[in-house]
């Protein structure tokens, strides 16, 4: 079948068998009327996914296009990606909206390697080119980026990601399915060869060898992303939990003493606890606080939080009201100057009452 042919079966409800909340999402997000954009000349596109003023409105055309490379990959139209979701830009995506003239073409202004090399994930990135831009968090303030070659770059890149974990988590496909996304993260992940539903998670890739000590001592899974660790990369890790007959899930996350640290740590318990994934219950324990560091060396080692940008100061705020930051102040700290042996003593504690 082609992939219109899949697409009239999927929505007369002869294959699929999506849910009324999934057809509903499906109908509302992506233009199910849409002929192929891969053949649509340019003056047909932009009228066809005409946004405000004489822009395109690039999160419908996005969701459109990749729901159609899905449709084009079951009817074997288009050959799997294999490599990660930077691949379906680099070779799906980019040339789409370069050949449209909808991205810059000037490869001048292309976004430096510097960058993608320092922040590989990337709504990580978008923010710090925002906040250098003088951007205030947030996605409507972002589309001010537009403005910029790679900054547009960086905004669509960003959000053909978020487009793809939508259509993921809804359950409309998976990342290693027909696309054969690849986890470019496995070498810092581990199953528990015991007891695989306790996780010690880190957000430091540096201190995978932590995750290791624990993962050979306890028979632990454990993990080290950079940052907040992507879906695509958990559900391999998912995946590879479920395999082991694991259904409830203990996590205790070692982050920096910070906001930031604080919501990576909740968020990978919450991404983990997502429907699609299977799990019955997930719980997140956090393992830092100022006991794991010296105080004597606190005022050498502390980070000033005070001086964030405005977009950031009641986020700080509510950190401090919950966690006392330091002395009642927006002070934190990186979890490298960590003392080891008292995270020992805590996850040694933290194995005792949850095992």
């Amino acid at each position: 079948m082609t992939w219109d042919e899949i697409q009239e079966k999927i929505e007369k409800e002869l294959i699929g068998g999506y849910s009324p909340v999934q057809m509903k999402w499906l109908q509302t997000k992506v233009k199910l009327d849409s002929k192929n954009m891969r053949e649509m000349s340019t003056e047909e596109l932009r009228g066809f996914f005409k946004g405000r003023r004489d822009d395109v409105d690039d999160a419908s055309l996005i969701r459109t296009f990749i729901w159609q490379s899905y449709l084009l990959l079951l009817g074997e139209e288009l050959k799997p990606l294999k490599g990660n979701l930077r691949s379906f830009w680099y070779r799906e995506l980019s040339p789409f909206y370069k050949y449209h003239k909808l991205l810059f073409t000037d490869e001048t202004r292309a976004m430096p390697d510097v960058f993608r090399e320092a922040f590989p994930e990337t709504e990580v990135l978008l923010e710090y080119v925002a906040s250098i831009m003088g951007v205030k968090k947030g996605a409507g303030n972002y589309n001010a980026l537009l403005r910029g070659g790679w900054g547009r770059e960086l905004y669509l890149v960003n959000k053909m990601g978020l487009s793809f974990d939508d259509f993921v988590l809804m359950g409309f496909f998976r990342f290693q399915d027909e696309f054969e996304f690849q986890d470019s993260r496995e070498h810092f992940r581990i199953v528990g060869s015991r007891r695989p539903r306790l996780i010690f998670y880190t957000e430091k890739e540096g201190l995978f060898w932590l995750c290791k000590e624990f993962a050979d001592k306890y028979g632990i899974s454990a993990m080290a992303s950079h940052g907040e660790p992507g879906y695509l990369t958990l559900e391999y890790f998912a995946d590879k939990l479920r395999a082991k007959g694991v259904r409830n899930i203990e996590i205790i996350a070692l982050t920096d003493y910070d906001p930031w640290g604080f919501n990576i740590a909740e968020s990978f318990g919450e991404k983990l606890a997502e429907p699609v994934y299977g799990f019955k219950r997930v719980n997140t324990t956090h393992l830092t606080s100022l006991e794991l560091f010296d105080k004597d060396k606190l005022d050498y080692i502390k980070r000033d939080l005070s001086k964030v940008s405005s977009s950031k100061k009641k986020q700080v705020a509510d950190w401090v009201k919950l966690t006392g930051g330091i002395n009642g102040e927006a002070y934190g700290v990186h979890v490298d100057h960590v003392e080891f042996d008292r995270v020992r003593d805590a996850v040694a504690r933290w194995y005792e009452s949850v095992k």
